[in-house]
């Protein structure tokens, strides 16, 4: 795998290059004020855990894989101004430590509550912990690079290079493909394998290290930890749980991801909370994966999840905590959650552990579901701002450049905004 650069937040220039019209630059950072007070954004003052209460929880996903510490302070910048309630990110220091970073910025600008931060590991082989690699200098120089179009995150760049090379007749100039994979661009989502024309792409799969993850929720800046797992064996969970386990005092919330996988769904689930309630001292939610890394590809690919939630609310014996959304949600997701009449808005859930603090349900034992978390869409709609603004003015903070933040918020708004309801006070 070609190797690849990285670059820590805190190297980010502090200032401008060149003249810069600082009173256009306040007039923006005005706006961008404004913009969030006129929204009605109800994490200027509501917690987190009260968004979960209500039914209005809105995760953002960095990405369990996804490690590019520039553009994640940027997201977590852009999304906690527009009022997310927790941001899920790779269980790596530097990520968290980007994170964290963005969400004190956003804080600068607009007093805030802060969102939770929460860190992504996985019992076993899973499609979110793993990176595309493939050796550049075996792809054909005419191939069309299907693979640097169809790649969601830009994490793969290639070009040609000469390269000089001594043989027993003397010495030949060769032209090379340099580049491949930009290895904390990569997310995993696969769709470059496929399209390869000449089969030179895989897949490395790779799960994290239970004690590094351990020492990681003990920083006073990590609130939550989600778990990825099959749901179709539970021995691999009940090991990584007995690892970390001892670390979930620290913890103000403990989340499960997994995928349908059929009739034995519920029974697993089932079988993992039993596992967790008795060193569980914090929340607990199910996050439902219906069509992973697949949000930004179009309407359809939110039915999976809107499919898992309505077989999950056609079920009695649910297990104990709350429920989430995720795998292929965008903004058509909270559409087809109404329709099937799964929303709950300002429905508690009732068979949450820490129920003895919340009022009694007056909708739908139906509408479960009081959460979405959206990953690469999210990224999509602010990732295209965060594009234009590095063509213009290279790694940046996106606080420097308002009238790109006034945008990117903008869009992230109107996403957050289906799930937040908000209601513009103009």
């Amino acid at each position: 795998m070609a190797s690849c650069f990285s670059i820590n937040a805190t190297a980010l220039p502090q200032h401008h290059h060149g003249k810069v019209n600082y009173r256009s630059n306040k007039k923006c950072l005005g706006s961008v004020r404004n913009l969030v007070k006129t929204t009605g954004v109800a994490s200027v003052v509501s917690a987190p855990q009260e968004s979960l209460q209500k039914g209005n929880w809105v995760k953002l996903i960095c990405g369990a894989s996804f490690e590019d510490v520039v553009d994640i302070r940027n997201l977590s910048l852009v999304y906690t101004l527009a009022g997310v309630d927790c941001i899920d990110c790779a269980a790596d220091a530097s990520v968290v430590n980007a994170v964290n970073e963005g969400i004190e910025a956003a804080r600068e600008i607009v007093y805030l509550r802060k969102p939770w931060v929460m860190i992504s590991v996985n019992d076993d082989e899973d499609l979110h912990f793993r990176k595309a690699e493939f050796d550049p200098e075996e792809c054909p120089l005419d191939c069309s690079r299907p693979c640097e179009t169809i790649c969601p995150a830009s994490a793969i760049s290639l070009h040609q290079h000469q390269s000089t090379t001594e043989f027993s007749h003397g010495t030949e100039t060769l032209n090379l493909l340099k580049g491949g994979v930009i290895n904390e661009r990569c997310y995993g989502c696969g769709r470059c394998s496929p399209v390869c024309p000449y089969d030179k792409i895989r897949m490395a799969l790779y799960t994290r290290d239970a004690a590094v993850t351990a020492e990681l929720l003990k920083r006073k800046d990590v609130d939550a930890i989600e778990i990825h797992t099959s749901g179709r064996q539970t021995a691999p969970f009940e090991g990584l749980w007995d690892d970390l386990r001892n670390s979930t005092g620290y913890l103000k919330l403990v989340a499960v991801s997994l995928p349908y996988a059929g009739d034995s769904t519920i029974s697993s689930m089932n079988t993992m909370y039993a596992m967790m309630e008795p060193h569980l001292p914090c929340l607990n939610l199910w996050q439902l994966d219906g069509r992973p890394m697949s949000g930004d590809i179009g309407r359809g690919a939110t039915r999976e999840s809107i499919a898992f939630a309505a077989r999950l609310a056609a079920v009695e014996d649910k297990p104990r905590g709350f429920f989430q959304l995720a795998g292929g949600t965008n903004a058509h997701t909270v559409e087809g959650l109404k329709k099937k009449g799964l929303f709950q808005t300002t429905l508690v859930a009732e068979n949450s552990k820490d129920n003895r603090s919340m009022p009694p349900s007056t909708a739908s034992s139906h509408a479960l579901i009081g959460g979405i978390a959206y990953g690469g869409y999210a990224r999509k709609i602010v990732g295209r701002v965060l594009s234009s603004m590095q063509s213009q003015h290279g790694l940046a903070r996106i606080e420097d450049y308002p009238e790109h933040l006034l945008e990117a918020l903008a869009n992230a708004l109107d996403l957050v905004g289906t799930v937040k309801c908000y209601d513009p006070c103009t």
